[in-house]
């Protein structure tokens, strides 16, 4: 039985969107609202159609690790975007969504907390240096160019699947040091309304999407200046070790080392202390 804060013509009423959510699945369990999304995509579904679950088996985070989804707690979501963007313009899109995750993130924690949002390159939202939010960015079938898929409007079709930690305050073991969530930082230690988290998502992420589009991979690497996690700290990608200073338009990072200001495209970013597997 769906929860009553995840009703669908509850949600609907409480969006301000244009498209984002427009079209809504509400499911009570499924395996991955990723893999639901990417059948719809296929299927035709409109741009901003989104799937959002209660719970899931088989949530997936990045570089193949698993999302944890308990069921009444938290917001498991994923959106069919069909952005009007030349392939070459698409990389930038998860730290689009990024900012406007932790955009939502800063609304919904409230007045009265001076912790910030703050996107983790490529795809992690942090606060008080703890992960609350994950972004996973997916074509919508199998075998296909990263972040290209044919649609017959000629028009690219992604999935992005966000996992956005709300009421949890109690995690598993190997996730204490490294999760949070909107309750366990907010100014009010009451529940939050996972309908209202909802909507401010959706909102917030249409527009920083509708801002790559209409200005570019700029626009965004200039808003990550003041939201980047790291910057300015000595970090750890791959093989590559140095100063963070900031993204690319490319959606590239960029660290200064010994031998020069390196642009990377791919990889898992840390601090150049920490163990790879210190975080979620």
């Amino acid at each position: 039985m769906i929860a009553a804060e995840l009703e669908r013509s509850r949600l609907q009423a409480l969006l301000q969107t244009r498209s984002y959510g427009r079209s809504l699945r509400v499911l009570e369990l499924t395996d991955s609202t990723n893999d639901d999304a990417k059948r719809d995509a296929t299927a035709g579904a409109a741009d901003g159609h989104v799937v959002l679950a209660d719970a899931q088996r088989a949530g997936r985070g990045s570089h193949g690790r698993s999302w944890d989804s308990p069921p009444g707690m938290d917001l498991y979501l994923s959106i069919v975007a069909r952005p009007p963007l030349p392939l070459a313009a698409l990389p930038p899109l998860t730290l689009a969504v990024g900012l406007g995750v932790a955009d939502a993130v800063e609304r919904l924690v409230g007045p009265g907390t001076a912790r910030r949002a703050v996107v983790k390159w490529p795809n992690d939202v942090w606060l008080s240096g703890r992960k609350c939010a994950g972004i996973l960015v997916e074509t919508s079938s199998a075998g296909a160019s990263p972040l290209a898929v044919d649609t017959d409007a000629g028009r690219p079709a992604v999935v992005i699947g966000i996992g956005l930690n709300v009421n949890r305050v109690d995690w598993p073991e190997e996730l204490r040091a490294s999760a949070t969530s909107l309750r366990t930082e907010a100014s009010s230690p009451q529940p939050l309304d996972r309908g209202v988290a909802l909507a401010e998502l959706l909102q917030a992420v249409e527009a920083w999407v509708e801002r790559l589009v209409t200005a570019g991979g700029d626009a965004i690497a200039a808003a990550l200046q003041d939201r980047l996690a790291l910057r300015g700290e000595r970090v750890r990608c791959g093989e590559t070790i140095g100063v963070l200073q900031g993204v690319a338009p490319s959606g590239a990072i960029r660290i200064a080392t010994a031998g020069g200001v390196r642009e990377l495209l791919a990889g898992r970013l840390f601090p150049a202390h920490a163990p790879d597997d210190h975080e979620r």
